[in-house]
C-alpha cells in the first residue's frame, strides 16, 4: 500500500512539475552555441538568423549546404571573412 501511495505521489510531482516550466522558458534556456572567429578575435553565436546568413552565403558561391560545425577550418574562416564584410547587411 505504502509503496503505490508513494508511487502516486511520484507521478503527480513529475506531471505537476512540468506546468512549473512553460516550454517557452525552457527554450531560452536552451545550449548556446558559439564559434570563435581566429582571424578577427571574436565569438560568433550560431542562431536562426546565422544559418540563414551562412546558407546565402552557400548559395552565392554556388555551394551545397554543409553543416557549419562539418567544414573544415579554411572553409569556417572563409565564412567569417565574408560575414565580417556583409556585416550591415
Amino acid at each position: 500500500m505504502m509503496s503505490r501511495t508513494f508511487c502516486a505521489i511520484t507521478l503527480a510531482a513529475a506531471i505537476g512539475g512540468s506546468a512549473l516550466f512553460p516550454a517557452p522558458a525552457l527554450a531560452r534556456s536552451a545550449v548556446v552555441i558559439r564559434f570563435y572567429d581566429r582571424d578577427h578575435r571574436d565569438y560568433h553565436r550560431w542562431n536562426r538568423d546565422e544559418d540563414q546568413r551562412y546558407r546565402a552565403y552557400l548559395a552565392e558561391r554556388h555551394r551545397r549546404y554543409v553543416a557549419f560545425q562539418r567544414v573544415n577550418r579554411q572553409r569556417q574562416s572563409e565564412y567569417w571573412r565574408w560575414r565580417h564584410e556583409h556585416e550591415g547587411r
